[in-house]
């Protein structure tokens, strides 16, 4: 690899970790608006979402037709950091690190993000299932009440 093919893979890393740091932080926002349960925010939040998955999807194919036009294509970040000039070879290695670091970071957060409305859903779920049948009322003989006797209540008849 040559110092000017060093420079355009780095120089793309740079804006594709700017990329990365963004949607990091709007993950790491998103999940604590699940937690507070902002429930408009996150309805508001879509278009936001979308656009960065429509940003994350454009640079991707950016690099990947870069990394094909610089002779690089299917080539892994170990393997760039290999054939990278010496010079430029720790830049390389911190931009592909910071990018690995900001990937695991997204992955972990959505998964915590699944788990936490995975465990308010079950919550609910239970509720509504003690709800129900703590409201049901049988006769004597067990037979289930579908309409309840109002007559000479606190109120009288209504």
């Amino acid at each position: 690899m040559t110092v000017g093919t060093a420079k355009q893979v780095i120089a793309f890393m740079e804006k594709y970790n700017a990329h990365f740091e963004a949607l990091s932080a709007f993950v790491s926002e998103k999940r604590a608006k699940v937690i507070a349960d902002e429930l408009s925010w996150l309805l508001d939040s879509l278009t936001a979402e979308q656009k960065f998955v429509m940003e994350g999807n454009d640079l991707e194919a950016k690099r990947l037709a870069l990394f094909k036009n610089l002779g690089l294509a299917g080539k892994k970040a170990r393997e760039l950091i290999e054939e990278c000039p010496e010079e430029l070879k720790s830049k390389l290695t911190l931009e592909c690190t910071a990018m690995e670091k900001y990937v695991e970071t997204i992955k972990a957060t959505n998964a915590d993000i699944i788990d936490i409305i995975e465990r308010k859903l079950s919550v609910q779920e239970k509720l509504i299932n003690r709800t129900h049948s703590t409201a049901s009322t049988y006769t004597g003989k067990g037979v289930k009440v579908t309409k309840h006797n109002t007559s000479g209540g606190f109120f009288g008849e209504v």
